[in-house]
């Protein structure tokens, strides 16, 4: 069965942003926020600090942040990891 061309390629452009923890932490690093949503995370959870490089880190646990994304609109669309987890997170432009 052949797959149309349409459906391979988007026409649409996104946005992406990893957000990395251990299920267990209260603590998690978001990287590739925009200055908007960097706002919006901070209002929600108190101050982000810029102590990871590349990225900021929430004193809250991940899945309190995986869901504050998700009202953005970001979608999880995948994941790796153990121990340690990082969840990739895609929304339209």
């Amino acid at each position: 069965m052949e797959i149309p061309a349409s459906l391979l390629m988007s026409s649409g452009s996104f946005a992406y942003v990893a957000v990395k923890a251990s299920l267990h932490a209260s603590e998690t690093a978001v990287f590739g926020l925009n200055n908007d949503e960097m706002g919006a995370l901070s209002k929600r959870f108190g101050d982000c600090q810029k102590s990871v490089i590349n990225g900021i880190s929430l004193k809250v646990p991940p899945m309190q942040v995986v869901n504050a994304l998700g009202l953005l609109g970001y979608r999880v669309v995948g994941t790796t990891g153990e121990t340690e987890v990082v969840w990739t997170l895609q929304r339209d432009l």
